[in-house]
């Protein structure tokens, strides 16, 4: 199971806080203790100088008769619990009444009284925790003569100190909260969230989108890095683009080189073809002929020569067309215009079809640029699209014959210059679009159809730096649309034809 980095970073950063913290508390627990009974000392040390000072005052060299008395005085002040008095041997003389049968400190008081040095410390009874001091009598002479002990209950320290380390350690608690709250936030927003988008974007990197940046207005690391990261992508993205289009070259150079072959394989078999099946079939035709020139009786007879005629010339034409696709010739260059080939075109089918129900539409674009073409090649294009159509519509229809002007993308007029011919037949079928460009690929085996009249417009098309592609829907009607470069007249003289 992943962890968050967002929570191991809140975690890391509060168990160092949490030890910052415990150490100055311990630290600051320790000063309070210390300053506790430093209070409490000066305190003892207060009552026990003040009491020897009172008792020196008196100039008496036997002060046991005011013991009694400053006893029960001591007793009574705040925190003290009581007073003991010693004589000269070291013996407790008197003591307080609430010092009774109660412990006392260890303490070498004979020493105490000798050197008359004061001693004091803490003293352990029990659970109970006291302060002491012993502080010696002195005569007028500079006599140690007696010596009596102050006991202070620290209780009251202890309480404090205990009141004080649990204040200290909400403080703590809530310190750590507050922390967490604010390093959670933080942290999400600064760094979960920038990387948890990071990891976002590499996914869409490994499945190939590289369109996708990431959106940052910080000017810090993550911001640097967002920079450099979207840097990488629109590079990545471009070497893509590059290698999609080189592939694309490849495939197209691969496709064109088998194209190659294929027509070169055509080509010897229409040499071929038109050495070994073209003559006899001229002598066939000829025989033919003159059997027609004959005088036969019957009608039979007549239309049975008409039909071998009728496949003579459609073998004739179908050698012809594999020459054609196979002897391509270089289109003889000129300025022409579209429009008038289109309205040549459709003059010659409008004389032919007018009376048998097929509607023959043009619709040439004005003010046309012109293009460099071989009108011949260009119009024998025409001629099978239109063609095509036709046969399509049947025996009614309607057919648009049209040009016009594809802008560029960036809005420039020398765009493509097109020509586009429509029909309302019943279009063709998906299937068969990826493949109506192939050789000898038709849809019409059951009129004769070669497969090589789209074949050789497109090889035509592309000789002219054009293009050309099909647009159909099943039931509806398909559109053919032939796509060239627009001339751009340099510098000199170029050759006009007639139709320009």
């Amino acid at each position: 199971m992943m962890t968050s980095l967002g929570n191991k970073l809140t975690a890391y950063l509060l168990l160092g806080v949490l030890a910052v913290t415990a150490l100055d508390v311990y630290l600051s627990l320790k000063r309070t203790r210390t300053n506790l009974l430093n209070d409490v000392r000066r305190e003892v040390t207060s009552i026990s100088r003040t009491l020897r000072m009172s008792l020196e005052k008196t100039g008496s060299d036997a002060p046991e008769p005011y013991f009694v008395d400053l006893a029960a005085e001591i007793s009574s002040l705040e925190n003290v619990l009581g007073v003991v008095f010693y004589n000269r041997t070291g013996r407790p003389a008197i003591r307080s009444v609430s010092l009774r049968d109660r412990q006392l400190p260890t303490i070498d008081v004979r020493a105490v009284i000798a050197t008359q040095t004061p001693k004091e410390g803490l003293f352990q009874e029990g659970t109970a925790e006291h302060y002491y001091r012993v502080e010696p009598i002195v005569s007028s002479t500079g006599e140690g003569i007696a010596a009596f002990l102050v006991l202070e209950d620290v209780s009251s320290l202890t309480r404090e100190f205990h009141g004080r380390a649990v204040q200290a350690l909400l403080n703590i608690l809530l310190l750590l909260v507050v922390l967490a709250l604010i390093a959670s936030v933080v942290i999400r927003r600064s760094i979960t969230q920038p990387l948890r988008a990071f990891a976002q974007q590499i996914d869409h990197i490994g499945r190939g989108h590289f369109d996708r940046r990431l959106e940052s207005t910080r000017r810090d690391e993550i911001g640097l890095l967002a920079q450099e990261f979207n840097g990488m992508c629109a590079r990545l993205e471009a070497a893509h683009q590059r290698l999609l289009a080189e592939s694309e070259e490849k495939f197209q150079l691969e496709r064109a080189l088998r194209q190659s072959e294929k027509l070169a394989a055509i080509g010897q078999l229409a040499s071929r073809l038109a050495h070994e099946i073209g003559t006899p079939l001229n002598i066939i035709r000829g025989r033919v002929q003159q059997l027609l020139q004959r005088e036969i009786p019957l009608d039979k007879e007549q239309a049975f020569l008409g039909m071998v005629i009728t496949q003579i010339e459609r073998i004739s034409r179908f050698i012809r067309q594999l020459l054609t696709l196979a002897r391509r010739s270089e289109p003889r260059l000129r300025v022409v215009s579209l429009n008038e080939i289109v309205r040549r075109v459709a003059e010659v089918f409008g004389d032919r079809h007018t009376a048998s129900g097929v509607e023959i539409v043009v619709e040439l674009a004005p003010e046309l640029p012109p293009i460099m073409g071989d009108p011949d090649q260009l119009q024998q294009v025409l001629l099978n699209l239109s063609a095509n159509a036709l046969e399509a519509v049947g025996t009614s229809g309607r057919i648009v014959l049209s040009t016009r002007l594809s802008l560029k993308s960036n809005g420039s007029t020398r765009g493509a210059v097109e020509m586009v011919v429509a029909d309302t037949g019943p279009g063709i079928l998906p299937n068969n679009l990826p493949h109506i460009f192939e050789p000898f690929f038709t849809t019409k085996e059951k009129i004769g159809g070669t497969g090589l009249g789209l074949t050789i417009s497109r090889e035509i098309v592309r000789s002219h730096h054009g293009e050309i592609w099909v647009e159909s829907t099943p039931g509806k009607g398909t559109c053919f649309i032939v796509s060239l470069p627009p001339f751009e007249e340099i510098g000199g003289q170029v050759e006009k034809s007639g139709l320009g």
